[in-house]
């Protein structure tokens, strides 16, 4: 069993690089960017469906998830989506292209295997046969690729505060970078963030991202320690 003495909390930028080029070609590349790219839960990443990627006009829209248990399984929650509170995200370039590379294989398997499962089809987060994938698969391989590559153990929810400090260096605003990694209450209601805070102004932010989520390289040097430097973080 993993000691919690031996996690961290997150990687740093560096391991971020490091984890980005590690995963290159995984069969969970996309699972893994996902969760980092918009920061969310291992939960919301299972329960996005394919009908929650609009794929003619680059978006992709997370949905908070209520979690009830049937029994002492762990794949055995039953999960539901929250009305209309999901928020809105571009999508970027790189993981559109291996959400339709995921799409294309998971119409060959079902193609290819008389005995594919076919129940799950409306989601993205599925095995080879068809069947729902599960949450622990994601945490196992992250720690291969952790012990491989000689990163840190961390937990596959900590993922998602890998790139807290590059999101604030390149947000056009406090309030853009608060609403694009939920910092504030203020923002849990459904959000656009094409419509709510203007996406022109962070074209150097998307691109920023793509690049280092496509190529695990960074647009330009700066010091990432403090990820709240460019603004006065207010209680």
């Amino acid at each position: 069993m993993q000691n919690l003495n031996e996690i961290k909390n997150t990687f740093d930028l560096n391991q971020t690089r490091k984890f980005l080029k590690a995963i290159k070609g995984n069969k969970f590349e996309c699972y893994f960017k996902l969760i980092m790219a918009y920061q969310i839960s291992r939960m919301e990443l299972v329960n996005i469906e394919w009908k929650d990627i609009d794929f003619e006009n680059s978006t992709i829209t997370i949905y908070p998830i209520s979690q009830k248990r049937n029994n002492r399984a762990y794949y055995s929650w039953k999960f539901e989506k929250k009305g209309n509170l999901g928020r809105t995200f571009p999508l970027f370039p790189n993981l559109k292209n291996l959400l339709l590379d995921l799409r294309k294989q998971q119409e060959l398997n079902k193609l290819t295997n008389k005995n594919y499962d076919q129940t799950n089809e409306n989601f993205i987060c599925v095995k080879d046969d068809g069947t729902r994938l599960n949450i622990n698969t994601l945490s196992r391989n992250l720690r291969y690729i952790a012990r491989d590559n000689d990163l840190p153990q961390i937990l596959l929810s900590d993922l998602s505060n890998c790139l807290d400090s590059y999101v604030c260096q390149y947000a056009d605003s406090y309030d853009f970078y608060r609403a694009w990694t939920r910092f504030d209450c203020k923002f849990k209601k459904n959000q656009n963030l094409y419509e709510n805070l203007n996406l022109r102004k962070n074209k150097k932010f998307l691109k920023a991202l793509n690049n280092l989520l496509e190529n695990a390289t960074l647009s330009r040097k700066s010091d990432f320690e403090m990820w709240g430097a460019k603004w006065e973080l207010k209680s």
